[in-house]
């Protein structure tokens, strides 16, 4: 620390020690000043009757402070469930990031994580459908932006595969019911999809099944055409050399 910053640091700390003492020496005076305003000539009476005009709006002003203190009361205990949402989710983002870099800790969700493939992704499913659950918790994400972020991570098999096993996990309060919600929609609405997907190429591949067996058999029925011909012009060939030799 410089020489300045002590400097300043006792000079406020100087300031503040005489202000306290000020404080407390007019406390201790306030006696004598009372009587000293007692000797003048005033009518207190009149003094009186203006003071409690002001009554009702000393009322107002001690409601309204009353109110700014419940708000900011309200606000102080808002901020700091934030703050501890934000450690609980920085908590569980360190675990889960542990169990990314090694996947041999997925044993404590139970012995089907250590043996699946496709463990890790969808761990990083969770973690990522958590962050939105916070922040919608917060109200800083609507139902239109929720619904499209769902339907981009439902393209996949593995996270509808994780949300039809684990989803039932963020039904946690009230809120929650309508964020479960929206992503079932779209879980279902993306398996659907495939489903209709997957029927529409099984239809393709059995319609050109046929269409190549009828080809495959025109072509040989050509070929051996081809065949036959060609072996019955040998065949006539001597004959009608004989034919035409003795003529």
């Amino acid at each position: 620390m410089s020489s300045f910053q002590t400097w300043a640091s006792w000079r406020r700390k100087a300031f503040i020690s005489l202000a306290a003492i000020a404080s407390m020496v007019l406390i201790a005076l306030s006696p004598v000043a009372m009587t000293w305003m007692a000797d003048l000539s005033v009518q207190w009476s009149d003094l009186s009757n203006i003071g409690q005009a002001y009554g009702g709006t000393s009322a107002i002003l001690s409601g309204l402070a009353l109110v700014s203190v419940s708000i900011s009361l309200l606000i102080q205990n808002n901020l700091n469930r934030i703050s501890q949402v934000h450690l609980i989710r920085q908590r569980q983002f360190d675990i889960v990031k542990l169990a990314l870099e090694n996947p041999q800790f997925l044993y404590v969700d139970g012995s089907a994580a250590t043996g699946d493939p496709d463990a890790v992704l969808k761990v990083y499913a969770n973690l990522f459908v958590g962050h939105w659950a916070m922040v919608w918790d917060l109200g800083e994400m609507n139902e239109n932006t929720l619904h499209t972020v769902a339907g981009r991570l439902f393209e996949s098999g593995i996270a509808r595969e994780w949300w039809k096993v684990n989803g039932g996990s963020y039904l946690s309060s009230r809120r929650r019911k309508r964020f479960y919600a929206i992503l079932s929609e779209e879980c279902q609405n993306a398996s659907r999809g495939a489903a209709e997907a997957s029927g529409g190429r099984g239809v393709a591949v059995a319609v050109s099944s046929p269409e190549r067996r009828s080809s495959r058999s025109s072509r040989h029925m050509v070929i051996v055409g081809v065949a036959a011909g060609m072996a019955i012009g040998i065949l006539l060939q001597p004959a009608g050399r004989r034919v035409f030799g003795r003529s």
